[in-house]
């Protein structure tokens, strides 16, 4: 019994990275219609029901076809997963 478990163990220590690097979480850069070429890309992350590749090209696909001039690209780490918080501004003294 003890060995079956031990196995079943491996097994799953084995798979886990497997599903873990199916299931990254991806990311999607743009630029906006009239933005200068100089401007950053603005960050769009997709997280829940959104979590997949497809639906990060489909975004970009619509979206750079409904505003020309514009660029998307689908990139896992693209973006941070959390906004930065604002800088908090400088004490007077």
């Amino acid at each position: 019994m003890l060995h079956r478990l031990m196995v079943a163990a491996v097994v799953v220590l084995l798979l886990a990275p497997v599903a873990s690097a199916t299931d990254i979480d991806r990311h999607g850069t743009f630029t906006q219609a009239g933005a200068p070429a100089s401007a950053a890309a603005k960050c769009k992350n997709f997280v829940g029901t959104d979590d997949n590749r497809s639906n990060c090209t489909d975004w970009c696909s619509s979206y750079t076809e409904a505003n020309a001039g514009t660029s998307c690209t689908c990139d896992e780490g693209a973006c941070p997963d959390e906004p930065a918080a604002p800088a908090a501004p400088a004490a007077a003294h």
